[in-house]
């Protein structure tokens, strides 16, 4: 069979991981979500104080413009394209999830996930992700669409950025941010995330959520949208992580982010097109 075809088995983890991390990955064929370490000697698990979920395309954008972290291991999604995705793992635009520690404290794990995990994938995403990496506080970042978002008032004045907020049972009060009203649903991965820990009982796990801008009829993700989270990371306690973020990156980043699929620009202006 070909090598850039053969199908991934756990015995095959030794050899696939330097592809993955080196200079040629090949594309394995797996049926569920794996994380591969770069440092081999890794255990199957790994443990920290915090753990920071960026979903796409806000989350993880804001995710990675955070300066001065280290690359430790990744999340494959069955379906990516690892030959157009994994060559330049600083590339905001690839459709991976890599784990980073934050050089200025590496008990903090992120994970910008720069692809959308539909929901018939999430509970695979969440499930795998939580039995690796085991941590005291899990925060998840995600957006809510203007087109399916109820304020419960017809004159609500959206002065972004409008953080709403979930969290498990049993975890601390944030005043600061309201909680998200009734009847608002959440979808995907953050939904996965939250419902996953909620059903083990584990407490300190976060959803926080930032209103895109509608324009056109299209939900946009804004350089406000994204400053939301910075103010939402300050509210529980993790001021200085989010003062790491680059907003000119942030900038770069919503200015020439590509639409593959569509084959044309996804932004205009500052505006990062869902």
């Amino acid at each position: 069979m070909d090598e850039d075809h053969h199908r991934y088995q756990s015995s095959d983890e030794e050899d696939f991981q330097p592809d993955v991390f080196g200079q040629r990955p090949s594309q394995p064929v797996f049926s569920k979500p794996i994380v591969l370490w770069k440092d081999p000697n890794t255990g199957s698990a790994r443990t920290f104080k915090t753990l920071l979920v960026g979903t796409a395309f806000g989350g993880s954008t804001f995710l990675h413009s955070l300066q001065k972290k280290t690359l430790i291991g990744t999340l494959l999604q069955p379906g990516v394209d690892l030959k157009d995705n994994t060559l330049n793992v600083d590339s905001p635009f690839n459709a991976n999830g890599n784990i980073y520690t934050l050089d200025a404290d590496p008990s903090v794990a992120i994970i910008p996930v720069h692809y959308q995990v539909k929901d018939h994938d999430s509970l695979f995403f969440a499930r795998t992700l939580l039995d690796t990496i085991k941590a005291d506080r899990i925060i998840v970042l995600d957006t809510l669409s203007p087109s399916t978002y109820l304020s419960g008032s017809y004159d609500t004045d959206y002065n972004l950025p409008w953080l709403r907020l979930l969290k498990t049972t049993g975890s601390q009060d944030v005043p600061q941010i309201p909680t998200l009203e009734v009847p608002n649903l959440v979808q995907n991965l953050g939904a996965a995330l939250v419902s996953h820990c909620e059903i083990r009982g584990k407490k300190d796990v976060f959803l926080v959520l930032s209103l895109q801008e509608a324009i056109y009829g299209k939900a946009v993700t804004t350089k406000a949208t994204i400053q939301g989270f910075q103010d939402a990371l300050a509210h529980l306690g993790l001021e200085s992580v989010g003062r790491a973020a680059d907003f000119n990156l942030v900038q770069q980043i919503l200015q020439k982010s590509l639409d593959k699929k569509a084959g044309q620009r996804r932004m205009q202006d500052d505006r990062l097109y869902a």
